[in-house]
């Protein structure tokens, strides 16, 4: 099985600290529907992790890398089917932004409370593929997965 390198912004800022997440559409039949995940996605031909993560936040989340200070990229999360090699980049806003959905792929986004993280994780129903054993039910969609793993690295003493 080919691996498939992605790539996804965590967008930091505030305190509490807050990281900006996004909500895939609902309404749309893919795998990631309903599910609550970081700006992200696959890394193109010749482009490095940081501009692919940068592209994706403004493809989906009006997120322009102008506005954006990378601070570093953190070890890469699989996802639980193997198939997908997720890098994430850290970074904060430069100045004020409004970020708002970009694609048809996105329905929502908003900044997430990282003090949630200090729950711990349940079951919880998701909207397109029955019961998720570890995440949390957050507008509408679930975190969860590799999005959740990520966060819990990163904020695992919050």
């Amino acid at each position: 099985m080919a691996i498939r390198e992605a790539a996804v912004l965590v967008l930091r800022w505030g305190q509490p600290e807050r990281v900006l997440v996004e909500r895939k559409n609902c309404g749309l039949d893919t795998y990631w529907s309903c599910d609550i995940a970081l700006p992200g996605g696959g890394i193109r031909r010749g482009e490095s992790v940081v501009d692919a993560a940068l592209r994706e936040a403004w493809e989906e989340a009006w997120v322009h890398p102008g506005m954006v200070k990378v601070e570093g990229v953190m070890e890469p999360e699989m996802t639980l089917r193997g198939d997908n090699r997720i890098h994430p980049v850290l970074a904060r806003p430069r100045g004020p932004l409004c970020p708002m959905p970009a694609s048809s792929e996105v329905d929502r986004v908003f900044w997430l409370d990282t003090r949630l993280l200090r729950e711990e994780p349940r079951r919880v129903p998701h909207p397109r593929r029955g019961v998720i054993v570890e995440g949390y039910m957050v507008a509408g969609g679930v975190l969860w997965g590799a999005t959740l793993r990520i966060l819990r690295r990163l904020y695992r003493d919050a």
